[in-house]
């Protein structure tokens, strides 16, 4: 039953990593552009979350890595709002779709 749940867990969260990953890249309108981008740092904060909370309390190394790539979506909201141009935006889809993948190859593969 609990192997179940984690197998539905892990294709939902790939399913809506994959997409947005591909969104975040393909879309061309500058709203829709911001929505997914904003959509996809949360999420990157998210993973980082569950990441962090699977480990024991003394696997800190594996914790702290989990929560540095939760601080790239930080980063990518950050540069996103200070910077105004268009490699600036850029750079934070990056950093974004960064922690979204790295996020989740620890949480499922690590």
């Amino acid at each position: 039953m609990a192997l179940g749940l984690l197998l539905v867990l892990f294709m939902g969260m790939s399913i809506i990593s994959i997409l947005g990953l591909a969104l975040l890249f393909l879309i061309k309108g500058k709203k829709g552009q911001k929505a997914v981008f904003y959509f996809m740092a949360i999420w990157g904060m998210v993973i980082a979350w569950m990441t962090a909370n699977s480990y024991p309390t003394n696997y800190i190394k594996e914790q702290m890595l989990s929560w540095g790539f939760g601080a790239l979506a930080v980063i990518a909201l950050l540069v996103q709002l200070c910077g105004k141009s268009e490699k600036a935006f850029l750079t934070a889809k990056g950093l974004a779709a960064a922690s979204v993948v790295l996020g989740m190859a620890a949480l499922f593969v690590l």
